[in-house]
């Protein structure tokens, strides 16, 4: 898919590629719409599990966000390939009534890990959000996206890791301290 798009990413060929014969496509999968929901948790995964962990261990909310953020930027500059294929897939999909509820299900998947992150920041640096978490989460999950899609069309490195250092900068306003009872 990263080498010739999701369009053309036919089962056919997607096995052809695999050397596998199309049997074994289908015994793994029961639809292209089953391989393209797994494409997408992968590329989620990878982007934020890391993240969620070394967000998890400092104790600033700052430090978290900049930590996260790195990570996560370390994972679309060592694959650019992946990030243009999700943007693909999502446009991709709106366009088809068959599988429009995959780009709702891919959304849904970012806000929820970036939830996790949230969370996980909020523990370790013994916090309370000043927005609701869905909000908040949303609000990071699109800048994210924003400013991805604005590097892989112009691969601006310094303005993109200086827009991500100044957006953890804003968000990490948007904590306070937790209320008394609230502990962790």
């Amino acid at each position: 898919m990263a080498q010739t798009g999701i369009a053309q990413a036919t089962t056919r060929a997607i096995c052809a590629e695999a050397g596998v014969h199309q049997s074994v496509f289908h015994y793994c999968f029961k639809s292209k719409k089953e391989l393209l929901q797994e494409l997408i948790r992968v590329v989620v995964a990878d982007m934020t599990d890391a993240a969620i962990l070394v967000a998890a261990v400092d104790s600033d909310a700052l430090a978290s966000l900049r930590s996260a953020f790195t990570l996560l930027w370390e994972q679309v500059k060592a694959h650019p390939d992946r990030q243009l294929v999700s943007y693909e897939l999502t446009a991709y999909v709106l366009r088809d009534a068959e599988l429009a509820d995959l780009a709702k299900w891919q959304y849904e998947h970012y806000f929820a890990q970036s939830v996790r992150l949230l969370t996980a920041i909020e523990a370790s640096a013994d916090i309370a959000w000043s927005l609701p978490t869905p909000t908040l989460s949303r609000m990071i999950a699109t800048v994210i996206d924003g400013l991805v899609l604005g590097w892989l069309a112009d691969r601006d490195d310094t303005l993109t890791e200086a827009a991500l250092d100044e957006f953890a900068t804003i968000f990490a306003g948007l904590a306070g301290r937790r209320p008394e009872g609230h502990g962790g």
